[in-house]
């Protein structure tokens, strides 16, 4: 536990929208650290059939499982076998589908940046098969400012991160009976992108957002605490706490870290307290700072848990 850790003062139960495992072992470690941060329940992507039967046999009634698609599936195995792994979902005992569709992804397979676009004609069995199969979809699209400032500018098939959040647009405008988890604050925390996510909420009900990943979550969103303090009340409604944090390590600081952030983030009004774990997009200007939104406990109470709990049929 961080020292910090003593202004956490949310004591009601805490729903994280999106974990990850790969492996089993690390999976005790999570567990065990999201207990201490008062996680009663969470999303777990499994990456692996062996982990996700690991995950049921020990930690019954815990989860909710993301049957997981990497971005690069399309291009390699093509539109229609996701569409047979989707009709299959349920009865391997998943929930809900989760595609990592950033543009990372489109490097690995050196796919074109127009090719498959998950707005286009070409996609658009997988999302007629989850909405007849009534599947809900976690949507990771776009990414970091800092990451197209730096990894992916001038270097194909990258593009500019105006293009993808138009991509990730025409998806929520294309299927507007889609139930849609958008990762990543739908890759709009920066406090300057927020005035846009504002728009998307007020034209699209399909959708809710989560706060994954802790690291880009503080960085931005506490550049300007009332900005986003206003923004988390005026959306209380539409957000989701997630982490982000996946069972592959077993360094205890990785998970205590990423939950101590996030939690100080929303419930606290600390400033400057240096983020507890590394930010490589910051290192060479000083790190990152936690500066807290002291949301309130109302405003938590959604985000902590009704939201989620509403989203994934909880209650």
């Amino acid at each position: 536990m961080y020292s910090h850790d003593s202004e956490l003062n949310f004591k009601g139960l805490i729903f994280d929208s999106h974990t990850h495992v790969v492996d089993t072992e690390s999976l005790d470690l999570m567990v065990k650290i999201e207990k201490q941060y008062g996680i009663s329940k969470a999303v777990l992507i499994s990456h692996s059939p062996v982990a996700m039967s690991y995950a049921m046999e020990k930690y019954p009634d815990r989860f909710i499982y993301a049957k997981y698609f990497r971005g690069t599936v399309r291009f390699e195995e093509g539109v229609d076998y996701i569409v047979r792994e989707l009709r299959t979902l349920r009865d391997e005992g998943y929930d809900l589908a989760k595609m990592q569709s950033a543009p990372v992804m489109r490097g690995r397979v050196n796919a074109g940046k127009e090719d498959l676009r998950l707005d286009s004609d070409e996609m658009a069995p997988m999302f007629e098969t989850m909405q007849e199969e009534d599947i809900s979809f976690i949507l990771h699209l776009s990414d970091p400012d800092t990451y197209y400032d730096t990894r992916y500018s001038g270097k194909s098939p990258y593009s500019t991160k105006e293009r993808d959040l138009a991509e990730l647009e025409g998806v929520l405008k294309r299927y507007p009976k889609m139930k849609f988890q958008i990762a990543h604050f739908a890759a709009q925390p920066e406090i300057h992108r927020l005035d846009n996510l504002s728009r998307w909420l007020d034209s699209y009900s399909n959708f809710n957002l989560d706060t994954s990943s802790a690291r880009w979550m503080v960085r931005e969103l506490g550049k300007n605490p009332d900005k986003a303090r206003a923004f988390f009340t005026k959306y209380q409604d539409r957000i989701q706490f997630g982490t982000d944090c996946v069972a592959f390590t077993d360094e205890e600081n990785y998970y205590s870290g990423r939950h101590s952030s996030l939690r100080m983030l929303l419930e606290t009004d600390v400033r400057g307290i240096p983020l507890p774990f590394p930010d490589a997009d910051t290192e060479a200007i000083g790190g990152t700072f936690i500066n807290g939104l002291e949301l309130e406990e109302s405003v938590l109470q959604k985000i902590y848990w009704d939201n989620g709990a509403k989203f994934h049929h909880l209650e």
